[in-house]
């Protein structure tokens, strides 16, 4: 899946919490930023982050099924940082 249009395909990275973190119930816990990996990025995108690890605005999301796949794509203007 090639992404299009300034978009990454990417792969959520589910972080361990790390000791002495603070806890929030899952029902009270808004995630308004995420870790991903990036797996491929659209040829119109200013930098190539193929394969660094980046943070987003969750709100970004697209998330496609297609052929028993899923795929997460995020548009280049939600990224926050990379690292």
């Amino acid at each position: 899946m090639k992404p299009l249009n300034r978009r990454l395909l990417i792969e959520i990275i589910n972080e361990e919490a790390q000791q002495g973190s603070f806890f929030v119930p899952v029902e009270d816990k808004v995630e308004e930023f995420q870790t991903a990996k990036v797996i491929s990025a659209a040829e119109d995108c200013s930098v190539d982050l193929t394969g660094k690890k980046i943070v987003f605005h969750a709100y970004g999301i697209e998330k496609i099924r297609t052929g028993g796949e899923n795929y997460i794509f995020i548009g280049e203007n939600h990224l926050i940082c990379v690292e």
